[in-house]
């Protein structure tokens, strides 16, 4: 075990890993000494190798793989101690490009070859490829990323150059008619001709232009020289704080960083990250990691324990999924044509959400079609309790009103003639038990309130509507009733399952809505919730979680996206007030409605 140790230790002492430009501090006698060194230190470590470690393969034979040993690079069999860049223990990189070069071996003999992109050569960069490949600039030439596969990544730090960054602390001067450059040169020259200045005086501003430019050469400013395309460019070019990169999206599935939104008036020109509300903006939004999701999908960040930071598809505005497990026909965001370009829901809608919203009970325990649900007592503190929750959040500004108490229970139950509420347990059963009652309008109430409890879409619409149009500061009331409707879901939610998907998924994960009077702290709230609890239910997989994995639901074609990104939700939710026709909410006619519903 020790000599085993020992060996790997000093293969890893040969690898040249430090930065080249660390060898610029010494002289050209150690520099070639250098070589020396590794030689023996090569020669020394690979003799004693254990030869069982060794791949003597055909491919270490090939032609392929003669021109690494011609080079002295190695060979494969070098992968089992080395590693998958094994050639870089030689000094030897992998061709960039088609190239013709020169390099001096131990023995200062030259040696010129001519080779294609990718085979070896001997010739030290640090990267795998050699010559260093340059990577278009997209912050600069914003047309040269493949905008349907990539994004250009733009990395902004604090700029520190040209300050104080030339040789012994000079600041450099690029700039065309500056003092270290050709105009200023030709600006003496013109000075001492026409002013006739005498030697000492001319020899007297060339003497301070050097001090300046920290150099005696003209177009050298602090040890440094711009030429090429960058020569008249003032050094514009030189000290940027941003710099792109052009990019792959991530696709679905992959991690991610959230991003800003890319959509409406109000985008930015690159993909930024998005900002953390009351915390620390990471960069202040400048991307360093290639981690942003594709169009059309959103990253679900690192609060969502379920799948933290992943790709996953957006899921659609105004849009509700059928699926096994509930009834999602009656949809407020789909039934209503001006819901395209409006938000909200209008009174009618919200009244009908209200009734589904205030038959919340444990299905295992009793249900709306069942007689004995509406005599209950305990079903009845359910029901009162989520009419008080519900009425301290209502936007009486939007929707009218509250209905009274009285109003409820005198319309909202009514089915023909049945009055749910008012039906005594042994008339119900009388009219709801035998087969020759199943056409009975007792039946029929009863069917019709069950399918009332099936339709949890409504209470989430009419959830996030009222959490979205909180006023500022939200009353304590408000703030009080956005608690205990958490603390409601969690003990009485019609399925069991979506009981114990909330309260471990949702509660015990995120804690309950915040303690604040800031709505849109609520509004977030409920929108991650809703989230989390979507990504487990029947509607996006295709069944339960044990029986249905998220890939397999999306693999058989059967899963549907899950995650609204908050920005869609204030889009689908939030009202303007603004808005030039209030009458879309009814708020001018409270009783005018689509449905059965007339509060």
């Amino acid at each position: 075990m020790n000599s085993l140790i020992a060996r790997i230790g000093f293969l890893v002492g040969i690898v040249t890993a430090a930065p080249s430009e660390y060898w610029s501090h010494t002289s050209p006698a150690v520099r070639h000494a250098r070589k020396h060194v590794e030689k023996e230190e090569r020669t020394a470590a690979y003799q004693g190798r254990d030869r069982r470690l060794r791949l003597l393969s055909s491919q270490s034979n090939s032609s392929k793989w003669k021109k690494f040993q011609d080079l002295g690079c190695g060979q494969p069999s070098d992968e089992k101690l080395l590693g998958t860049m094994w050639w870089t223990a030689y000094d030897c990189s992998l061709a960039s490009r088609d190239l013709t070069y020169v390099y001096v071996d131990e023995d200062e003999n030259p040696h010129v070859h001519t080779v294609k992109k990718g085979e070896p050569i001997k010739m030290h960069c640090d990267n795998w490829e050699c010559p260093i490949p340059p990577v278009p600039n997209c912050y600069l030439d914003r047309d040269v990323c493949d905008n349907a596969t990539e994004w250009c990544m733009v990395e902004t730090h604090e700029k520190w150059g040209q300050w104080a960054m030339g040789q012994n602390g000079a600041t450099p001067e690029f700039g065309v008619e500056e003092r270290c450059g050709q105009h200023y040169d030709d600006l003496i020259t013109k000075s001492a001709e026409e002013l006739n200045l005498d030697a000492s005086k001319v020899d007297e501003l060339r003497s301070s232009r050097n001090a300046i430019c920290n150099s005696t050469t003209v177009g050298v400013t602090a040890g440094m020289q711009l030429t090429d395309q960058l020569a008249d460019s003032s050094g514009a070019r030189t000290w940027m704080p941003s710099r792109g990169k052009c990019v792959k999206y991530r696709q679905e599935g992959q991690s991610c960083i959230q991003t800003q939104s890319r959509t409406g008036s109000f985008k930015g020109t690159f993909i930024r990250r998005a900002s953390v509300v009351g915390g620390k903006f990471a960069g202040g939004g400048s991307m360093d990691r290639p981690l942003a999701c594709a169009p059309g999908l959103v990253c679900t960040g690192p609060d969502f324990e379920v799948m933290p930071s992943t790709c996953v598809k957006e899921r659609p505005a105004n849009l509700c999924y059928a699926g096994p497990w509930w009834d999602s026909s009656r949809c407020p965001r789909t039934q209503v044509e001006w819901y395209d370009t409006q938000a909200g829901m209008n009174r009618s809608w919200a009244i009908e959400a209200l009734r589904s919203s205030l038959i919340l009970y444990p299905g295992e325990v009793d249900h709306a079609s069942s007689c004995t649900f509406w005599q209950s007592p305990h079903v009845a503190a359910a029901r009162d309790s989520m009419y008080e929750i519900i009425g301290a959040l209502w936007p009486s500004h939007l929707l009218g009103p509250y209905p009274s108490k009285k109003a409820v229970e005198d319309n909202l139950w009514k089915v023909g003639d049945i009055n749910l509420l008012e039906l005594t347990t042994e008339y119900c059963h009388q009219e709801s038990d035998n087969d020759d009652k199943k056409h009975s309008p007792v039946s029929k109430a009863l069917a019709t309130a069950g399918k009332w409890a099936m339709r949890p879409n409504l209470l989430w619409s009419l959830i996030h509507f009222v959490m979205h149009n909180q006023p500022a500061p939200m009353p304590r009331m408000a703030v009080e009733a956005s608690q205990a409707l958490a603390t409601h879901l969690s003990e009485n939610f019609w399925c069991n399952d979506c009981r114990g998907f909330f309260t471990i998924g949702i509660l015990s994960a995120y804690g309950m809505p915040p303690d604040v009077a800031d709505g849109e702290a609520h509004a977030r709230y409920w929108n991650l919730g809703h989230n989390v609890a979507s990504e487990h239910v029947a509607t996006t997989r295709g069944g339960h979680p044990w029986i249905v994995s998220f890939d397999e639901g999306n693999a058989t074609g059967v899963g549907n996206p899950f995650y609204v990104p908050y920005e869609t939700s204030v889009k689908m939710w939030r009202v303007d007030l603004s808005e030039p026709d209030l009458r879309f909410y009814d708020v001018k006619n409270p009783k005018a409605s689509h449905n059965d519903v007339h509060l």
